[in-house]
């Protein structure tokens, strides 16, 4: 084995499937090979040659390639998918052929003609989840192609795919003369077409009880916090307080808005212990209703509402055909409350966290949390909420309790951790702890987790492009503050186009960062790091005037503003960075 390893090499790699192939095989067994013979003879072996790619092996309907530079394995899959368009115009369907790409540059073990290793799992993994006539790729391979056939890609997401460890940064082919569309994205492993994409309207209370809003909301946000942790799901999220603009809306109309192929709404009825909740699962394109089913239970005999969460979850993952890869559907479904006081208390004060209107609330969420925690101290969801509400309240914590404050919400997360978090909230915490105190490989580390653990949350992706801008990666970072709007339907939360100008600027794309810090503007015009993004591109740009104004409001916004303690906030691992920000800063009038 060591011998083997002395050998080890890098190496650009495709990997091309046939899609549905075994159903074009049960249509006719003789066309359908006579038509991959003719593609393989005519098309792709040609392609390889003209590209110096090299055929490793063929497995079936699949094709293993070799090159000698990513670029050439670029150029080669481009042609070929281009070339297969223009060709099945001509075809009749027993002869059409689509195919799936996968591209990858990395580690391959070479043995006799054929290589193995994590370099050829990822160009599989890459292959299955492209859908027809489309085109993944890694990001080694996307940071390797260049300026000239890096834009034909967009970012998709980090993808955790089966028996790889850490994450793939992926991207997709959007080039050519059909462009491939933007969502949803394929699904990893699933052969039969595109990846689901889902919205949750929030669950109507029928009680005739305005209290019982808050266990609607719980149980609708349970249910979206379960398929959000599902791999090959794309789950478009509401991030108004209190969910108001999904509220609103009719069926059609949110469906829309959030561009998902399907949407979950359902209405419940809570009398004592008894609960009645109705869920309708709902094709938008056909308005057909895919699941319609009654729910009745005695949560004092039932002794756990994350079950009936967990019921409705399940329901829902199989109507959409999705498969939950290295056990997570047992983490899913798993009970994590005993106590139904302690359950109860939980939700109580996981919903202040995200109506939180004051610093009070978020105190008053640190109390029930805490007091959850107390009345079952073995469950690991009220340390890990907990620890969110305490990271959210240094942001209007006085400052002399600021230290207090973040010691608890990382004891918290940490505790989480220890007792089997199921949640992400930790990552999150620990991630931005780890920031400010420029411990980076930790930060990028618990950014990693937490995207991995919460892979359709927006706020995952947000945070990660903030460590990300950091570290000087800027490009990269941009990236996620993307793919984290593209998570949210609307403008209306300030952050995420503020992570996003904050990208922009460290990139030098000076007029992005501009755009994007005025979009957050627009939707809050109190915060300061829009107006700081402002003032630096904007004398980066010699826009001395503009810059001037975005100053002064800096400092109506903030008067104690000072650049000594806007520095210390600031985790740059190059401290040159941090040194030309201040400069700008300085030049428009900020001291």
């Amino acid at each position: 084995m060591a011998e083997q390893y002395d050998h080890r090499r890098l190496a650009a790699i495709i990997l091309a499937d046939v899609v549905g192939y075994s159903r074009l095989m049960e249509q006719g067994e003789a066309a359908t090979l006579s038509a991959l013979k003719d593609l393989r003879s005519s098309l792709i072996d040609p392609l390889l040659a003209a590209h110096r790619g090299r055929i490793v092996k063929l497995m079936g309907d699949g094709t293993l390639a070799e090159f000698a530079s990513v670029q050439d394995a670029v150029r080669c899959a481009v042609e070929l998918q281009r070339e297969i368009i223009v060709r099945n115009t001509d075809m009749t369907d027993d002869r059409r052929l689509e195919l799936r790409i996968g591209v990858n540059l990395g580690d391959v073990i070479p043995d006799g003609d054929d290589i193995y290793g994590e370099g050829v799992n990822v160009a599989a993994r890459l292959e299955a989840m492209a859908e027809p006539g489309g085109i993944f790729v890694s990001g080694a391979v996307h940071d390797a192609i260049g300026g000239e056939l890096a834009p034909a890609f967009e970012f998709v997401g980090e993808q955790f795919v089966k028996n790889i460890a850490k994450p793939v940064r992926t991207y997709r082919f959007i080039g050519g003369p059909k462009p491939l569309p933007k969502r949803p994205l394929p699904l990893a492993g699933d052969r039969s077409g595109l990846e689901p994409s889902l919205a949750v309207k929030p669950f109507e209370n029928l009680s005739g009880d305005p209290e019982q809003d808050v266990f609607a909301n719980a149980l609708s946000n349970g249910i979206l916090a379960a398929l959000a942790r599902v791999p090959g799901l794309i789950i478009v999220q509401d991030e108004t307080p209190f969910l108001t603009l999904s509220s609103s809306m009719g069926d059609q109309e949110l469906a829309s808005r959030f561009d998902v192929q399907y949407l979950l709404k359902g209405d419940l009825r809570k009398l004592g212990n008894r609960v009645r909740v109705n869920t309708v699962l709902m094709e938008v394109s056909t308005g057909r209703y895919l699941s319609a089913e009654k729910f009745d239970r005695n949560l004092a005999d039932y002794d756990d509402l994350f079950a009936l969460q967990d019921e409705i979850t399940e329901q829902i993952l199989e109507f959409l055909g999705v498969k939950l890869f290295g056990g997570e559907a047992v983490r899913i479904v798993r009970k994590m409350f005993k106590n139904s006081e302690a359950l109860e208390t939980y939700f109580q004060g996981e919903y202040l966290i995200f109506n939180a209107k004051s610093g009070l609330d978020l105190q008053r969420a640190q109390h029930l949390l805490e007091e959850a925690i107390r009345l079952e101290p073995t469950c690991s969801a009220s340390y890990a909420a907990g620890s969110l509400a305490y990271w959210a309240a240094v942001f209007s914590a006085p400052e002399e309790s600021v230290a207090q404050v973040l010691e608890r919400a990382e004891w918290l997360a940490l505790e989480a951790i220890r007792l089997g978090d199921a949640t992400g909230y930790p990552h999150m915490v620990l991630a931005h702890l780890h920031l400010s105190r420029r411990e980076f490989r930790d930060a990028s580390e618990k950014a990693d987790l937490a995207v991995s653990a919460r892979p359709s949350c927006p706020a995952s992706y947000a945070l990660k492009a903030g460590v990300l801008n950091f570290l000087g990666r800027s490009g990269e970072a941009i990236e996620h503050a993307e793919f984290a709007l593209r998570l949210v339907p609307h403008q209306s939360v300030p952050i995420y186009p503020a992570i996003l100008a904050s990208a922009f600027y460290g990139a030098d794309r000076h007029d992005e960062a501009i755009k994007a810090a005025k979009s957050a503007i627009e939707i809050d015009g109190n915060l300061i790091e829009p107006y700081l993004v402002l003032v630096e591109s904007s004398i980066a740009l010699g826009r001395n005037e503009e810059a001037y104004q975005a100053a002064c409001t800096v400092k109506k916004i903030q008067p104690d503003f000072t650049l000594e303690k806007f520095a210390a906030s600031q985790p740059y691992k190059d401290p040159e960075n941090l040194e030309q920000l201040l400069d700008r800063l300085r030049r428009a009038g900020l001291k």
